[in-house]
């Protein structure tokens, strides 16, 4: 049995818990913003149980975890249902050198993998991450979520069958960050050939400003269109893009500035190295302001 004897005991069960929980509460819900909050209602739960009445603590926690953010995720889908233009996850940022002597966090989540995992109902969400990214087996899933075992090999049969495209990974961040650097040094300069030869042909740009700034509301598609159109932005409102190197969860990424406003996060999806030479197949920009609030260099955190 796992003796909670007092707050302290609690406590420090919880902090070794904490990154593990943040990991799955972030791929359940999509939002930095939202697994806190998850994790904070955990916590004001977990502080509340009686001392020696839990077997084990991590398995206690993860169902908690699990449980509170589905009941946020399904609010959530109502609300991203009604969502003006295109909804992308909340980024993790960091700075690129903060992260350099480890490479990339082995618990951040690529955005297009998030993305994929927005096709996925609350409880195949659920089961794929515990699955796939907590390591848990059948009985220990089924056990969290409440449903047998058999059930839940069925959900995750059907996840699977859902997630026909499987997520981008890097195997080599420098490369990427060499990519990301190049792309914006081409658009700084307004290189319309360098910014379509970084470009892989079917490339899409997807923009998330929520209503509340001007992005583009649809997907652009081909190198062509993106580089004409990161061309006129500048052009058309007389100012020119900034740009710093970050890690955007765990892969190389930008924070934009336009004439020296911070206006969003890029985050890159490269194609792996040896297909298309590397070359950049979607660029995420999050420009809405309530899902920047978080990023170091923002909220008071410095950017390395």
């Amino acid at each position: 049995m796992t003796a909670l004897a007092d707050p302290h005991t609690a406590l420090a069960a919880f902090a070794g818990e904490r990154a593990r929980l943040r990991a799955l509460a972030y791929r359940l819900l999509g939002s930095v913003a939202e697994a806190e909050d998850t994790l904070q209602d955990a916590w004001l739960r977990w502080s509340a149980v009686a001392p020696g009445s839990v077997g084990s603590a991590p398995a206690f926690l993860t169902t908690l975890v699990t449980r509170l953010a589905l009941d946020r995720l399904r609010s959530a889908r109502v609300a991203r249902e009604r969502y003006y233009g295109l909804w992308l996850p909340e980024p993790e940022v960091s700075g690129w050198e903060s992260d350099a002597q480890d490479g990339a966090d082995p618990e951040s989540v690529p955005l297009a993998m998030l993305l994929l995992l927005e096709r996925l109902a609350p409880d195949q969400r659920a089961v794929f991450v515990l699955r796939e990214a907590m390591d848990l087996d059948y009985a220990e899933i089924a056990a969290t979520l409440g449903k047998s075992v058999e059930a839940c090999r069925q959900i995750m049969r059907r996840a699977r069958a859902r997630l026909a495209e499987p997520a981008a990974t890097i195997s080599d961040p420098d490369a990427g960050r060499r990519l990301a650097d190049a792309f914006a040094d081409a658009s700084v300069r307004r290189d319309y050939a360098a910014i379509v030869a970084l470009l892989s042909d079917d490339a899409q740009w997807l923009s998330d400003g929520g209503g509340m700034v001007r992005t583009a509301v649809n997907p652009l598609f081909g190198a062509d269109r993106i580089a004409r159109f990161l061309m006129g932005v500048q052009r058309k409102r007389g100012v020119g893009f900034g740009f710093v190197p970050v890690r955007v969860n765990g892969g190389p990424g930008l924070l934009a500035e336009l004439g020296g406003s911070f206006r969003s996060v890029l985050a890159f999806d490269i194609a792996p190295f040896g297909d298309t030479g590397g070359r950049i197949r979607r660029i995420y920009q999050i420009a809405n302001p309530q899902k920047l609030e978080h990023v170091p260099g923002l909220g008071g955190t410095s950017v390395q």
